[in-house]
């Protein structure tokens, strides 16, 4: 699933945006993708069991741990451009570039809703 992500975020930043390092972007904006989902998972979880929220710092250093380990899978050892080669799919392309911007739709949704959907959890908790 993330192959197909990296591969239409690749498109994306070669065809609708073009970007002299593509790969390095798609990177970044997959990991901070993900970073946005992990971090709103994790912070949900933490409300209800523990009473607590991630601060800003965890927040970042989450971000931090994902970037790294997207940029050593897919950009150091250059599993990125073998996506690119291969072109993964899951059925066919509009399934995948619809479960595209759904993920992505969900990211921006967990950046603005995770503090609200939080705070009222540990305000009823």
């Amino acid at each position: 699933m993330i192959s197909v992500l990296y591969y239409y975020y690749y498109l994306f930043y070669t065809r609708i945006l073009p970007d002299d390092q593509p790969h390095a972007t798609v990177v970044f904006t997959l990991g901070f993708t993900l970073s946005l989902i992990i971090n709103c998972i994790v912070n949900i979880i933490l409300a209800y069991i523990a009473n607590i929220s991630l601060g800003k710092w965890e927040m970042l250093g989450l971000l931090a741990i994902v970037l790294v380990i997207l940029y050593f899978v897919y950009h150091k050892n250059g599993k990125g451009k073998k996506i690119v080669k291969e072109k993964p799919m899951i059925l066919n392309n509009t399934v995948s570039i619809i479960f595209t911007i759904l993920i992505f739709i969900l990211a921006m949704l967990a950046l603005f809703l995770q503090a609200d959907i939080t705070r009222n959890i540990l305000e009823n908790h």
